[in-house]
């Protein structure tokens, strides 16, 4: 594509030494691109206003740019509309990629606990981190999507106890993981220090190797991921790993001992450390007193087995703020191992997915189901559907589409640091900034090709196009590939979704002010190419985010 910036730069470097930075007016109708004579004024002396105007009457036009004007301590430039809508829709249409890149990109992202439902709480580090993935596959890096799940620690033995006192072969059997979160809670029910105790022989039993614990272990693991991908899969989210904490047990020793070797360590009441006081943090914890490995310790092994296994320019650990310390602890203690690890690891951290009173409002302690979420969703959906579409074809797979779709955007729009109030009205709303809306606009775009009686679009006269909705929704389409810039540079999916509702509120606005399939066959043409373009860049942001794009709704 034609970078007009490029142009208007090279313009302007025959009149203005140095780097020449340039802006987007707020309004339209003042330009494209402007350019601020603060700085130039300043070195010559003169007033920024004088110097927009004679700077305006000495360029020369192109053929990319068809007017310049001064505009108050500005000179704005005005882009060849015919010209420019040929550049961006010829190359949406003709559907290029990113060029690969060598950079990889690890993600560790959803990271459930093994024998616990998969609740609402898990649901956003698991469509940020799958949003992430995607985008930055989209931009041509090789990414790594890692699913560290919960799969160690004293809790094992604490469900352990629990089995071994109140578990059912034939409940594990028939529930599955239902029985086993049961087990876990009534552990928890009331205070029983005897029971902790006992929990933490069976987990120094299972760390040892003994075969009764190692048995229990994976039948618990491979019952808890067998759940766990029957809701990866409904949110078509997938991953290139599954190593869980437990994978990483085997490196524990040798991590500490290159810790040691660097005479990082140190003894703390017992417990080996490593002093973080230079930077204002309390000592990551290696080894308790009794010898027994933490989450960090953990933490630690699997970011040095992904440096030597991936080598990678950067991971991201797609995790909530409440983990924050845990994360700047041992960071730190990797760059302390190597200063070059300063910029690879990155915690993408997020705010909560709280739920407002009503019928999917949790009770004290108890977790909110996503498979129930999702359910709940889909009967939602499929009642709007026999309301406004009853004829519709495939109802049912639609209104999965778009109730996941739903529960997934309404994550994914909002900034990932903020918290997140989960309120259905505002989900499902076909008519607000939602899901919902974006798929219902894609689907509007499909139906409007499919009603053309032109099935291939060729010789366009870009001439034709000459209606400011027509030119305000081609310059929001060649922004999209900036917008994916953004989303890598920030780690923020919400760049991309708020995109795709602006996208679409401006696609709508042209729908009512632009008819297209009335018009006479050049102009048919034309608008067709604007539409299909569209439809085409709705989709891949839909799928960037995740989401499906149903083409009819």
């Amino acid at each position: 594509m034609k970078d007009f910036k490029q142009e208007v730069q090279k313009i302007l470097s025959k009149h203005v030494a140095g780097d020449i930075e340039l802006s987007i007016p707020p309004d339209p109708k003042m330009g494209d691109y402007a350019f601020p004579c603060f700085i130039v004024a300043k070195l010559l002396n003169k007033n920024p206003v004088q110097v927009a105007q004679d700077l305006a009457k000495d360029i020369v036009l192109t053929k990319a740019i068809s007017k310049v004007a001064a505009i108050g301590p500005y000179v704005n430039f005005f882009v060849n509309p015919a010209l420019y809508m040929k550049e961006v829709l010829s190359e949406i249409s003709k559907g290029s990629k990113a060029k690969a890149r060598k950079d990889v990109i690890v993600i560790d992202y959803s990271s459930p606990n093994v024998a616990k439902h998969f609740g609402v709480h898990n649901l956003r580090s698991t469509t940020i981190g799958d949003a992430l993935y995607r985008v930055y596959k989209a931009q041509g890096y090789k990414v790594v999507g890692v699913n560290h799940v919960g799969d160690w620690g004293t809790q094992y033995g604490k469900l352990f106890v629990a089995y071994n006192k109140w578990g059912d072969a034939k409940k594990l059997k028939k529930e599955g993981i239902e029985h086993l979160n049961s087990l876990y809670v009534k552990f928890h029910e009331k205070e029983r220090p005897e029971l902790e105790d006992e929990a933490r022989l069976w987990f120094k039993k299972l760390e040892d190797g003994d075969e009764e614990a190692k048995k229990l272990w994976k039948l618990f693991r491979d019952i808890s991921m067998e759940e766990f991908n029957r809701i990866y899969k409904r949110l078509g989210v997938k991953f290139d790993s599954d190593r869980g904490e437990a994978f990483y047990q085997p490196f524990i020793e040798r991590t500490i001992g290159s810790l040691q070797d660097k005479g990082l360590t140190s003894i703390s009441q017992g417990a080996l450390v490593v002093n973080l006081d230079e930077h204002g943090l309390p000592p990551c914890l290696l080894k308790k007193s009794d010898g027994a490995t933490l989450y960090g310790t953990r933490d630690i092994a699997a970011g040095m087995y992904r440096l030597h296994e991936y080598k990678p320019a950067k991971i991201l650990y797609v995790v909530d703020h409440t983990q924050s310390l845990h994360f700047q602890q041992w960071f730190r203690v990797m760059e302390k191992l190597d200063k070059r690890n300063t910029e690879i690891f990155v915690h993408v951290d997020f705010g909560r997915m709280n739920f407002e009173e009503g019928g999917m409002s949790t009770r004290k302690g108890k977790i909110v189901k996503l498979q129930d979420v999702l359910d709940k969703a889909a009967k939602k959906v499929l009642k709007i559907i026999n309301e406004k579409n009853p004829k519709l074809a495939s109802k049912e797979k639609v209104a999965e589409q778009v109730a996941v779709g739903a529960v997934k955007f309404w994550d994914l729009v909002h900034d990932r640091v903020h918290d997140v109030t989960f309120d259905w009205d505002k989900v499902l709303d076909f008519q607000g900034e939602t899901g919902p809306y974006v798929q219902y606009t894609h689907a509007r775009a499909c139906s409007m090709l499919r009603k053309s009686p032109i099935k291939k679009i060729t010789s366009v006269e870009f001439k034709m196009l000459n209606h400011p909705s027509e030119l305000k929704l081609v310059k929001i389409l060649a922004r999209y590939p900036v917008t994916l810039d953004t989303v890598v540079r920030d780690n923020k999916p919400s760049h991309l979704a708020r995109y795709l509702i602006d996208l679409s509120q401006i696609f709508n606005e042209f729908y009512h002010n632009c008819p297209v399939l009335t018009q006479e066959k050049g102009l048919l043409k034309a608008r067709l190419l604007i539409v299909d373009c569209t439809r085409i860049i709705l989709a891949e942001g839909l799928e960037n985010l995740g989401l499906s794009a149903p083409s009819r709704m």
